[in-house]
């Protein structure tokens, strides 16, 4: 094993300014070399003329509505569930509850009532009427297959069951239509 050198404090510091006086020649030799392009103000000038301005370019390209404008007023209330149960409220996505029994439809509320309460405490809060079931991230994404088996599984229970994945509500995404299904809905 080779001893360790110590090197002197100063000796770093004259071999950091050997590095800075070298990297400033290479830049004044970078600076002085021919070749750059210098364009002239009058030739410019007659570049920036010759460019369509910003006002003309956007009325070209702009049109008028047809239809009305898509609200941009979506948020997490207008796409979410309210669960309450009576003192406490927490926030579902739509399409997250699998299972509403009758008896249970009360406690989905169309305004918030009483304190907000993130799900994980709303769930154990209320365990004897709510339930989470944990599904994989296909069924959300719409699987037929596992939906029913999942559904035919759960029509049993009495309390209301919400879909989550890591835990957290997730939204259960309905099949696309056929196309069988579509020509039958249509006259």
């Amino acid at each position: 094993m080779k001893p360790v050198r110590h090197v002197r404090p100063e000796l770093c510091f004259g071999i950091l300014l050997l590095g800075i006086i070298a990297a400033t020649g290479h830049l004044k030799a970078q600076q002085a070399r021919p070749g750059r392009d210098v364009v002239s103000e009058e030739a410019l000038r007659q570049q920036v003329a010759g460019v369509p301005s910003l006002k003309s370019q956007l009325t070209a390209k702009a049109r008028p509505l047809t239809k009305a404008a898509p609200s941009i007023q979506s948020s997490l209330w207008t796409n979410s569930i309210i669960l309450a149960d009576g003192e406490k409220f927490t926030l579902v996505p739509v399409g997250a509850i699998l299972h509403l029994p009758a008896e249970l439809r009360t406690h989905v509320a169309a305004t918030p009532q009483g304190d907000f309460t993130f799900w994980p405490s709303f769930l154990k809060r209320n365990s004897t009427w709510l339930a989470a079931k944990e599904v994989p991230l296909s069924l959300s994404r719409g699987n037929t297959q596992e939906a029913k088996a999942l559904l035919k599984n759960l029509s049993y229970d009495k309390r209301l069951i919400v879909a989550t994945y890591k835990d957290g509500p997730i939204t259960i995404l309905e099949p696309a239509p056929t196309n069988s299904d579509t020509h039958r809905a249509t006259p």
